[in-house]
């Protein structure tokens, strides 16, 4: 994994860090991988090949908290300062990653230049155990210890990304998406296609793709050049 590039290892508010620099001459921009630092690599081996920097943060939970949202925002300016990059990046986004991705583009699109999300979960209460997925208990317990949820709080919560979509379509943040329509562990109806929805009926730029009976996993696509196409030719497009 990442062959001929130079990685970085520290701790970054008592969190590990890792930032992979590439051999190849550098374009100054960033990849934020959210989440599973070494899940499913090959988009991210190619972006390396290319000139780009990979940045990830561990996080204590996956599932996104605004504490946690608001240290990847100082990280990912840390990452542009100290290492005088771009100050937006792409923001690549895996099954909760795409959470911890989209709550961040929400809360601070500035640091956000296009969005690659797979398998998203953009609605909490889906993973909760108020969808269409099998009730899963590891993930109500840790939703439950990440948000103290009781079972008024969870019906009422509305913190997810499905809530909050608009500053995505205000700040322009083209979104390149792919997902498994055997997915039953992150149902799409009620996750990414909430946002594909609402891009489409109000202008948004984003691109779908559908892999045919596949599960969650595996993640990303055997080639991964229509992402790399989609994310090289829309970077400069938000606002």
């Amino acid at each position: 994994m990442y062959d001929n590039a130079v990685i970085d290892r520290f701790v970054f508010e008592e969190r590990e860090a890792i930032v992979v620099h590439p051999t190849a001459p550098s374009n100054g921009r960033w990849i934020w991988k959210a989440e599973y630092y070494d899940a499913f690599p090959n988009f991210e081996e190619a972006m390396v090949a290319k000139g780009y920097h990979i940045c990830y943060l561990d996080h204590p939970t996956r599932w996104a908290p605004d504490s946690e949202v608001e240290v990847s925002a100082a990280f990912l300016r840390y990452v542009a300062e100290t290492y005088k990059l771009e100050t937006r990046g792409i923001a690549v986004g895996m099954s909760c990653g795409g959470l911890m991705s989209s709550r961040l583009a929400e809360a601070h699109p500035e640091l956000i230049a296009v969005m690659y999300l797979d398998a998203p979960v953009m609605n909490i209460l889906s993973l909760a155990g108020l969808g269409e997925a099998p009730y899963s208990e590891q993930f109500h317990r840790e939703l439950v210890d990440t948000y103290g949820f009781n079972k008024c709080s969870l019906v009422t919560f509305r913190g997810s990304p499905i809530d909050n979509m608009k500053p995505l379509l205000e700040h322009r943040i083209p979104v390149m998406m792919i997902y498994g329509n055997a997915d039953d562990v992150v149902i799409y109806a009620e996750n990414g296609k909430v946002l594909e929805d609402y891009y489409r009926s109000n202008g948004g730029t984003i691109k779908v793709i559908c892999k045919s009976m596949c599960n969650h996993h595996p993640h990303g696509l055997t080639d991964p050049q229509p992402i790399i196409d989609f994310v090289e030719a829309h970077f400069g497009e938000a606002i």
